[in-house]
């Protein structure tokens, strides 16, 4: 049998990952120096009904079509995000499954701004970046994240096995 990330019995479940992410990217209001989206509620959503490899995977199957929609923003201030993003996914999967929901939530939350901070500081500065890159979306965020893992909770998969 071929090794791969993922087998064709889990391209649906991977696929249907990629494609809510995409949706909930259209769910944009504009900030400075990045904008509101609902893409990290997916990304949750995803990571704790999926196991690890399909979350990873949904993920790049995301910014694989975001890429191709407009390459030019993996460079830009959002970039930290965005390789922020599969990491959280299956960060947050794996802990998921050991861990409570709210823990595992809360860790790939920390790593999406660590990242994203950390690639905002060149673009606007330290302050800023930390202010508007990471302290004003603590609170929509936290609520974006107790909706995931209620939703999670109700949809999530049965056989948590890694």
């Amino acid at each position: 049998m071929e090794r791969t990330l993922v087998y064709r019995k889990e391209f649906p479940v991977v696929l249907f990952g990629a494609c809510l992410i995409t949706l909930c990217s259209f769910v944009r209001i504009p900030f400075y120096p990045v904008a509101f989206t609902l893409q990290t509620f997916a990304i949750f959503l995803i990571a704790l009904t999926q196991r690890p490899k399909q979350a990873f995977v949904s993920v790049l199957g995301y910014l694989g079509f975001a890429f191709m929609m407009n390459p030019h923003c993996f460079v830009g201030k959002c970039g930290g995000y965005f390789i922020a993003f599969p990491i959280a996914a299956y960060l947050t999967s794996l802990l998921s499954k050991k861990y409570s929901p709210l823990f595992a939530v809360l860790s790939g939350q920390a790593i999406i701004y660590a990242l994203g901070f950390l690639w905002l500081i060149p673009f606007v500065g330290m302050k800023i970046a930390a202010f508007n890159g990471v302290a004003i979306f603590i609170g929509s965020d936290l609520l974006k994240n107790l909706i995931a893992i209620r939703l999670g909770r109700k949809y999530g998969i049965s056989d948590t096995s890694i």
